[in-house]
């Protein structure tokens, strides 16, 4: 399940939180269930900033909230979109 909360100024500029919950994956062997069940939560944020009409710079972050297996990690980018096709 994934939530975000977006908002978009006037300027063009948008800001995101986000959060982030998965769950599933136990592994089996012989048929018994094993411990390994996955069930972890993240949070990030995202910032748009305007360069024209047709680029923009991203910047983003994650972090792991819970973790009871696995995917333990932050994470940081900047990205660089760029929008092309009818509506601009």
């Amino acid at each position: 399940m994934q939530g975000h909360l977006i908002y978009s100024f006037q300027t063009g500029i948008w800001v995101a939180l986000d959060g982030t919950y998965y769950t599933g994956g136990r592994t089996t062997i012989d048929g018994a269930e094993g411990s390994s069940l996955q069930q972890n939560s993240r949070l990030g944020a995202t910032v748009t900033l305007p360069v024209n009409r047709h680029n923009s710079v991203k910047l983003y972050a994650s972090t792991g909230v819970s973790t009871r297996t696995g995917s333990d990690f932050d994470a940081v980018g900047i990205a660089w979109p760029y929008r092309w096709g009818g509506g601009l």
